[in-house]
């Protein structure tokens, strides 16, 4: 008897349990909306984007995009096709919508193209980024966005030491040749910094040293001048993202004959 008894206990114990465990498992599930994409963002690609040709196109780009959380989006972008060099930053306008299981789509118009997108919503404040994919035939492209901070960007906002890491190709060469690298980075805070880096160029080691200048922009673009003892002068342009100890650069190489990506992250 005592046995039965606890055993009914017990089983009572477990089905009060799981409508408690559904009912928390609800309120935690996150519900996303036009509203959940809401202000300024970085966006960027890892690798090079490809526009499939006869021939094939790569391309290196970095913008900044804005979304209004009901539904429009705004901003612009610099890119590098080939290493042809970045011409002058393009705008663009368009629209979105997001799902409530947090993937998003939309479209956005520029210097006479539509591109389409669709991707995925990650974390909140600060935090929050998106993972996206262009969609129209013949685009082999993945970017990130990542959130911009509310505050106006000035030289200060990027002090101290970064972990630096880029790769890409050196088109100048022939035939191009693969590179990247890594290393770190020191801003001052007052436009200046320095740096050490071991490039890998065509699978050769290059130890490298660097100076440089760089100037900001309320809107978080920064543009960046190089002097390196392995390439010589280089110049980069992107967008500041993050905030604090999650401060991140993301840049890409604007002179001919790179077809460059890299990024530097608060340490």
């Amino acid at each position: 008897m005592k046995f039965r008894k606890a055993h009914i206990l017990m089983l009572a114990l477990v089905l009060t349990a799981v409508p408690l465990a559904a009912q928390m498992d609800a309120a935690h599930a996150k519900h996303c909306s036009l509203a959940t994409l809401h202000g300024s963002f970085g966006f960027f690609g890892q690798s090079p984007a490809t526009l499939i040709g006869d021939p094939a196109l790569r391309l290196v780009i970095s913008g900044t995009i804005h979304f209004d959380g009901h539904g429009n989006l705004s901003g612009g972008s610099i890119a590098n096709v080939e290493g042809g060099g970045a011409g002058e930053i393009g705008t663009f306008a368009g629209t979105y919508t997001v799902n409530p299981d947090c993937t998003y789509s939309g479209e956005h118009t520029g210097n006479g193209e539509t591109l389409h997108f669709t991707g995925t919503i990650t974390g909140s404040g600060m935090l929050q980024e998106t993972r996206f994919v262009v969609t129209d035939p013949g685009w082999v492209a993945l970017g990130t966005n990542k959130r911009i901070r509310p505050e106006h960007c000035s030289l200060s906002t990027l002090k101290g030491s970064y972990a630096l890491f880029g790769e890409g190709t050196v088109t100048a060469l022939t035939p191009p040749a693969p590179i990247s690298h890594v290393g770190t980075v020191t801003y001052d805070g007052r436009g200046n910094f320095f740096g050490s880096d071991t490039i890998m160029l065509n699978g050769t080691m290059i130890p490298d040293t660097f100076t440089g200048t760089y100037a900001v922009t309320n809107g978080c673009m920064i543009s960046v001048d190089i002097a390196s003892t392995a390439v010589g002068v280089v110049h980069e342009q992107g967008w500041i993202v993050g905030q604090g100890e999650s401060t991140e650069v993301h840049l890409i190489v604007t002179d001919p004959g790179f077809l460059f990506y890299e990024a530097t992250r608060k340490q």
